[in-house]
């Protein structure tokens, strides 16, 4: 019976004993976080989001930190700044850590791929970094690297942020300011420079940032819709993949990003324009079922043809060129005096005050650089800007015209105005800017510049005028009255716009094949100088 007794109380001992023993063991599992049946992966994501939770007060603060610090030179790196400092939510390392980490890998790989794919390097959208600190979050391992899970979590979340936009802002409105990169060349003294830039041209806002980071969810879609479609980008795009020369590369890269500027006034497809590429040094008439080309000559380095958008709106025949003050001052001035030498141009001195006429020879040099007298150029066959020029507005003050100087056309580098466009072929251009002119109108613009007419009205109206006769004394005498003097100008109406441009790589609008020119005012360089230091 004792024995028997002695049995139950030992198996309740032992009973006892397992249940403290089990009890223990939950309790420890419980101190330790260790969840039963949990899985490692399972583990390391629950203590990764705790790490998250644990640290987002002190990141936050952390990246208000490295904002104040950082001074971004870099349109997209702005805007991500300004919305980080007004309080903007957190839009990458947040919520499901597993789902996190899918995203921004998969986010990397993406910009890498855009990257390569768009001649840039890697590091223009972070992803190196990126990559570095997933690695780490996804090991939590931070001890080996001295930062800790704050400062990581803090620069994860502004490197995604910045990368995503950089690449939102290249694609839609390109990677270099055209006004940044090119308005600060060449120095006029006083710290002003010469702009050579005046295309309207879209740049980002917060707009743009805002509607771009309502896409973090389907980032990859949104910024591919980003990317310029026409025809010559994606021929551009498909030149670089298979080009592997240094030349060949950067003439596809710097065309590229000038096919992402987006020009405010870009004539409607299809329309009547006139488009004008410097490097090339051609113009392109340019209708819808027609095309035709000839020769220009344009600015030289230091007067350069400045870029712009117009609309031709008149046509001048036998025009007079009152000529600029910095030209007057740097080339006319220091004869002032010379009579003969103002003679042999054409050249005559007005005073700016009353318009009246004066004597070169009571002029000084110091007088024509004050700016208190004109100088300008009468009209004729030796005028500079020869017998027709075309006018559109524009604050450069320049202008497409004939030339006096016709074997100009001759040389293979024709970059020798003051910023002008001079025209190889004045009245073809004038024909094409007027389509509903007639046969007459054109006739007397013809004869006009001292052109034979083409209409049988306009051959006869000619002859009558070299047969006519008048009184001389007592006797009536055949005397030809001259060439007729029509027209002083001509309505172009509607107008025509005008497109001066520079693409060193570009489809030659009239037979379609791809041309290749001489980077002229280096701005080719200038672009792949930014796309190097886009940091």
């Amino acid at each position: 019976m004792l024995h028997s007794q002695s049995r139950k109380d030992g198996a309740k001992g032992h009973g006892a004993i397992a249940v403290v023993a089990f009890i223990g063991l939950f309790l420890a599992a419980a101190c330790t976080n260790v969840h039963v049946g949990e899985t490692e992966e399972e583990r390391v994501a629950r203590e990764r989001l705790q790490l998250l939770n644990d640290s987002a007060q002190e990141a936050k603060q952390l990246l208000g930190q490295f904002l104040l610090h950082e001074n971004d030179s870099i349109e997209a790196d702005q805007l991500v700044h300004q919305y980080y400092a007004n309080g903007g939510d957190w839009l990458w390392v947040t919520g499901d850590t597993t789902r996190l980490l899918h995203h921004a890998d998969t986010l990397a790989s993406f910009l890498t791929d855009k990257a390569a794919s768009l001649g840039l390097k890697p590091e223009v959208f972070f992803t190196p970094q990126v990559r570095q600190t997933i690695d780490h979050f996804r090991a939590l391992d931070f001890d080996s690297t001295g930062v800790s899970p704050s400062d990581a979590m803090a620069r994860l979340e502004l490197s995604l942020s910045r990368a995503f936009m950089r690449c939102a802002v290249g694609l839609h409105y390109g990677f270099v300011d055209p006004h940044k990169a090119l308005n600060y060349l060449d120095p006029r003294g006083g710290g002003a420079y010469r702009q050579v830039y005046d295309i309207a041209t879209e740049r980002p806002t917060e707009d743009f940032l805002k509607k771009s980071f309502g896409h973090v969810d389907d980032a990859m879609d949104y910024l591919n819709g980003l990317e310029p479609n026409d025809t010559i980008y994606r021929q551009l795009k498909q030149r670089l993949q298979t080009d592997t020369t240094a030349s060949g590369r950067k003439l596809a890269i710097c065309n590229m990003e000038r096919r992402r500027w987006r020009h405010k006034d870009a004539p409607a497809a299809g329309r009547r324009h006139v488009f004008v590429n410097i490097p090339s040094q051609q113009l392109w008439c340019i209708a819808k079922d027609s095309v035709f080309s000839m020769k220009i000559c344009c600015g030289a380095w230091a007067t350069k043809t400045p870029l712009l958008y117009s609309n031709v709106k008149l046509i001048e025949l036998n025009p007079v060129w009152r000529i600029p003050h910095t030209i007057m001052a740097a080339e006319v001035s220091h004869h002032a005096g010379d009579s003969a030498y103002f003679a042999r141009r054409n050249y005559y001195i007005v005073r700016s005050s009353t318009g009246e006429t004066v004597n070169p020879k009571h002029i000084s040099a110091d007088q024509l650089r004050q700016g208190g007298y004109r100088v300008a150029q009468r009209s004729g066959a030796g005028n500079a800007l020869g017998r027709i020029i075309f006018r559109f507005p524009n604050k450069f003050d320049v202008y497409m015209h004939d030339t006096n100087n016709r074997s100009a056309f001759n040389a293979e580098r024709r970059t020798l105005s003051h910023g002008c466009v001079r025209v190889e072929r004045p009245y073809d251009l004038a024909k094409f800017l007027l389509p509903d002119a007639d046969e007459w109108l054109l006739d007397r613009m013809r004869m006009t510049i001292d052109l034979p007419p083409l209409s049988e009205r306009g051959k006869e109206y000619l002859k009558q005028r070299k047969d006519s006769t008048i009184l001389e004394g007592d006797s009536v005498v055949k005397k030809p009255l001259g060439p007729p003097r029509f027209m002083k100008s001509q309505d172009v109406t509607p107008t025509v716009p005008v497109l001066i441009e520079y693409y060193t790589l570009y489809p030659n609008p009239e037979t379609g094949k791809w041309e290749t020119w001489r980077d002229r005012y280096e701005y080719d360089d200038q672009i792949m100088r930014r796309l190097k230091n886009y940091n």
